[in-house]
């Protein structure tokens, strides 16, 4: 089924969101138009422009799973809901990283493997004792897969809105669970963006921004649909759905209530767009009343996410002078096209020792892992320092 997207948010310039670097790279450094559109066809929402995968899966990939004790919990919790899927095959997860749902299913004692492109993680995975497949998906990959036996399950986690060719990679999976099999995947969704404005969710990695009444309309044509819905809390809000074979696993309740909270999706996308302009204009404004101020204030947790946030509003370091982050790969870089400095996060809490060193102000990068920040950093407050997050609209916490 052919997608055409009309464009409608336009973000302007923006830099691959994970490519952290180097001084001596930013000549060098890629940038695309970064445009948000619609499609009331297919009820497609995504990204016009996109990226070429090499460009963002390598072997320098600086995104570690594992490195977030709350999502090791995450994904041990899932892994024992889906155990019924799970024993009947051979389990397989794309886009499975440094291994940290592996791992849960290996504690579980079930067979799995693991399809990640990005040699650095794929092989942090493997020296785990994981089997993994270092390969982008393709025909030749899910033959591989069978040749191992029957698969009952397979699971992706915030990597299936990944792919431009979706037609293509809803061939593979169903390829892979043929009838009987189920494939659960969850990404962000876009009721939340939307009832957020969680722009920062969207960036290059993140072609598609799903919807159950999306993934419906690409499935009809393989004869597979959504049979169950399930809302989750993970990265700023996510459905998880279920696929399996129509004549197989039919349709539950929760699906019709989901789809029927997804009406009317061109005017849910057209008020993000003017709803992310007042977010801008807010951030800045805090930010700035922070400098003239003479406050102190720094970035807290490196992500993705922020790369949006960051160029979107036009944010450097003159603002945010930089951004401290527990991930070795990234520290010592600088943020993707704004060029904030990324350094250790012993930095930050130097403040926990020495009141001179601590800083006023910290703006959440990572704002969907708040309550685990919060739970690890908690002298920060009692310290009289203030966080400061753009979700679901700017503020000093």
């Amino acid at each position: 089924m052919n997608i055409n997207l009309k464009p409608v948010i336009d973000f302007g310039k923006m830099p691959i969101a994970n490519a952290f670097l180097m001084p001596e790279q930013f000549k060098d450094e890629y940038f695309y138009n970064m445009v948000l559109g619609y499609d009331p066809v297919t009820c497609a929402i995504g990204l016009v422009n996109t990226v070429p995968l090499e460009k963002m899966f390598h072997d320098h990939y600086a995104f570690y799973s594992s490195m977030s004790k709350g999502m090791q919990a995450h994904f041990h919790q899932t892994a024992e809901k889906l155990l019924p899927y799970a024993q009947k095959g051979l389990v397989v997860e794309l886009g499975s990283n440094d291994g940290i749902m592996l791992e849960a299913w290996k504690e579980f004692g079930i067979s799995a493997l693991g399809v990640e492109p990005s040699k650095n993680v794929a092989d942090v995975s493997i020296a785990k004792g994981h089997q993994v497949i270092n390969k982008f998906m393709s025909d030749a990959v899910v033959e591989e897969i069978l040749s191992r036996g029957p698969v009952s399950l397979v699971f992706s986690a915030n990597t299936f809105c990944q792919f431009v060719n979706f037609s293509e990679y809803l061939s593979y999976v169903t390829r892979l669970i043929g009838k009987d099999g189920v494939f659960v995947f969850e990404d962000p969704y876009f009721l939340d963006i939307f009832e957020k404005t969680s722009y920062d969710q969207i960036y290059d990695e993140h072609v598609w921004y799903f919807t159950a009444s999306f993934i419906n309309k690409m499935l009809e044509p393989f004869g597979f649909h959504v049979f169950d819905c399930e809302h989750i809390e993970v990265h700023g809000g996510e459905l998880r759905m279920f696929v399996g074979y129509k004549d197989t696993y039919p349709v539950k309740p929760e699906v019709g209530i989901w789809l029927e909270k997804e009406g009317d999706l061109g005017k849910k996308v057209e008020t993000l767009g003017e709803n992310m302009k007042k977010s801008k204009t807010e951030l800045l404004k805090i930010l700035n009343n922070i400098k003239k101020d003479g406050k102190t204030i720094c970035g807290f947790g490196a992500t993705s996410k922020a790369t949006t946030v960051f160029n979107y509003c036009g944010i450097g370091p003159d603002l945010i002078p930089f951004v401290t982050d527990n991930t070795p790969i990234k520290q010592g870089k600088y943020y993707p096209g704004v060029h904030i400095p990324v350094v250790s996060q012993e930095i930050f809490e130097l403040g926990k020792t020495d009141r001179i060193k601590m800083l006023d102000y910290a703006f959440l990068g990572a704002w969907n892992h708040a309550k685990e920040i919060e739970k690890y950093q908690s002298w920060y407050k009692e310290a009289g320092g203030h966080w400061i997050t753009h979700v679901p609209m700017p503020r000093i916490i």
